[in-house]
């Protein structure tokens, strides 16, 4: 097994989100925004050639709870509470109205909203084994450029900071998420990654260590990250790290069944452990060289502190700011499925 170095002992970052606590998950107006009224269909993928889009498959279907959640007697936030649905749990879904599942619950009419219902049919929309597209067109390959990459966020307060400064000064980072952190305020902070041109990167659902899980569960922390990120901005993450860094050659394996490369990291900033934002600005201007992927985190303030010099700066110095699909392009850098991928130097 490689070194866990990344990320923090705790796992998941202090918590500064509802999602995160250990009461059910409750709704307090959020909509997921991809209902179609009172459907009776329920979208699944379907490949034809280089297209992806989404075909309908018909209700009922079978879905499991990403986490305990309340159920409601009404599709409305402010509804009658019928009880809780535990993590894990297995539903039928008879219809949708509106953002919100419905299913039998207790011999009554129950609602969920959709985004904490997982189907069992559900498969990622622009995942790496699709072969998602990837625009290099402003992108010149004979260049230096970095990659930037921050993980365990979404937190808004951090997040949006490091949004701010591309947006400002331009380039493109990638972001590794919780699925989980994926709820409240930090919904609005995957759009303006998308709206940014940002890439969207799987961290799993709850930081969870693959090795210390099943082999056969790493599938299900993966897919349940992808759908929460889906369900926000209807993109899914293209690229995956694992939480610490954690991993064998069996776990690097399960991951390429799923179709992605293994994104490791050439330039560590420590900036989880130092919280010192001149630190994280010397490690990277003095270790960063062309083709390098640099790991931070956005979710302490400090890290922003640092990326809101670094992102001007490193441009000043010569370096294009890229994700890591368009820095693997641009380079002609074949990210294997289940390879682990540190740098593209060359």
């Amino acid at each position: 097994m490689a070194e866990a170095a990344a990320c923090n002992a705790a796992g998941i970052p202090e918590a500064t989100d509802a999602s995160e606590a250990t009461s059910p998950a409750e709704v307090t107006g959020e909509s997921d925004g991809t209902a179609e009224g009172g459907s009776g269909e329920q979208e699944k993928i379907v490949i034809e050639s280089n297209k992806i889009e989404r075909a309908k498959f018909e209700f009922p279907y079978t879905s499991r709870v990403l986490t305990a959640v309340n159920v409601h007697a009404d599709s409305e936030s402010d509804s009658e509470v019928l009880g809780i649905l535990e993590e894990n749990a297995e539903v039928t879904v008879e219809r949708n109205i509106e953002g919100w599942e419905q299913f039998s619950f207790d011999g009554k009419t129950g609602y969920v909203l959709k985004k904490y219902l997982i189907p069992d049919q559900y498969v990622a929309m622009n995942n790496q084994f699709l072969e998602s597209p990837v625009d290099i067109s402003w992108i010149d390959p004979s260049k230096p450029m970095i990659a930037l990459t921050f993980d365990d966020g979404p937190k808004a307060e951090v997040t949006n900071r490091i949004l701010d400064s591309i947006q400002n000064n331009g380039g493109h980072v990638t972001f590794f998420m919780q699925g989980s952190r994926v709820v409240g305020e930090n919904n609005d902070c995957v759009k303006r990654m998308v709206e940014l041109g940002c890439e969207l990167g799987n961290h799993t659902y709850t930081h969870n260590y693959l090795d210390s899980i099943a082999l056969d569960d790493i599938r299900t922390v993966i897919r349940e990250c992808d759908y929460m990120v889906e369900e926000t901005v209807k993109v899914a993450p293209t690229v995956f790290r694992p939480p610490g860094g954690n991993r064998t050659a069996e776990i690097n394996a399960k991951v390429g069944e799923l179709g992605l490369p293994m994104i490791i990291w050439s330039v560590d900033t420590l900036d989880y452990s130092t919280k010192d934002p001149d630190n994280t600005i010397k490690v990277v201007l003095e270790q960063a060289k062309d083709g390098d992927i640099v790991l931070m985190h956005d979710t302490y303030a400090e890290t922003a502190t640092a990326a809101e010099y670094l992102i001007p700066a490193l441009q000043e110095k010569g370096f294009q700011l890229v994700t890591v699909s368009e820095m693997a392009k641009a380079k002609g850098y074949d990210m294997v499925p289940g390879s682990e991928v540190y740098n593209m130097r060359g």
